[in-house]
């Protein structure tokens, strides 16, 4: 069985995919996720919290060298990461970040964030427990649309199909970069939605296979999902979506067969991003740092 002092829990998701909702599900579990003052408070997009490890972000921005002005979607933003690993004070504050959460308990992080850095934390974790949630695009996007959006900007422009172009980029880091893990659940937010018993139910076999645990407090965890808050559920299969390109339509078929078969072989040369789609996103950051700039004025 897996030392749980030694393997992290990693949750993993586009943004407003549903890993706030997952997170707190695996923390009602059984899992550490940190000291409360060190956890993202909560707000009006996530009210039951977002169980993001503020210290793990402060590294993750600093890794990225976003105050010199790179963003995650540089070309080389990937070969960046698996050099830094190797940088002996990275690797020195990532292990020591890691330390904190050394518990009795299994520990978990989970924040979106951490899709664009796996080439470097896979070098220091090593192996790793993924659960990783999978939402109809369209919902994600519309719901990253109305979180980043300045208030008096929302109803004049739209980010939906540069969003969706966000998420495939993002899930497909993240299906590249667990194909080589062993112990890997994928977990429909939909699905979580209409049955929170049968998922949660489902989460703790997951768990205490790993960790060689027989309890679960499945009711606990099933107080974790409120369906009140899918605020954000158009109507529209993915397929029907006009924004959505044939190759992300076809992404999202795939990463919803992995919930019934992790295992199913990922080919990332299958899911092409459209020429030109770094420029589009990396357009949106700057845009969004400026539509900020103003607000604040």
């Amino acid at each position: 069985m897996i030392d749980p002092k030694r393997l992290p829990i990693i949750v993993l998701g586009a943004e407003r995919s549903g890993t706030s909702v997952v997170a707190e599900m695996v923390h009602r579990w059984g899992a550490y996720a940190g000291p409360s003052e060190k956890l993202h408070k909560a707000d009006a997009h996530a009210p039951r919290g977002y169980w993001e490890f503020l210290p793990l972000w402060d590294l993750l921005a600093e890794l990225g060298d976003f105050d010199a002005g790179a963003t995650w979607w540089d070309h080389d933003f990937q070969q960046r990461m698996e050099q830094k690993a190797i940088d002996p004070v990275f690797r020195k504050k990532a292990v020591a970040l890691m330390a904190e959460m050394s518990t009795e308990s299994p520990w978990f992080w989970k924040d979106p964030a951490l899709s664009h850095f796996l080439p470097f934390w896979k070098q220091i974790w090593g192996t790793a427990i993924y659960i990783i949630t999978v939402r109809n695009p369209f919902d994600t996007a519309v719901s990253w649309q109305k979180f980043i959006m300045p208030s008096n900007m929302k109803t004049c422009i739209s980010f939906v199909a540069m969003n969706l172009l966000r998420w495939q980029h993002m899930m497909m880091q993240i299906l590249q970069h667990t194909e080589d893990a062993q112990h890997r659940l994928f977990l429909g937010y939909e699905d979580i939605m209409r049955q929170p018993r049968a998922q949660a139910e489902r989460l703790a076999r997951f768990l205490n296979f790993k960790f060689g645990t027989r309890v679960s407090p499945i009711q606990e965890m099933v107080d974790a999902v409120e369906p009140g808050l899918w605020r954000n559920d158009c109507g529209i299969p993915f397929e029907q979506v006009t924004e959505a390109t044939v190759e992300q339509k076809a992404l999202y078929t795939f990463a919803r067969r992995k919930i019934e078969n992790p295992f199913e072989p990922f080919d990332v040369a299958e899911y092409p991003l459209p020429p030109g789609y770094l420029e589009f996103l990396n357009i949106q950051e700057a845009l969004l740092k400026a539509y900020r700039k103003l607000e604040h004025r």
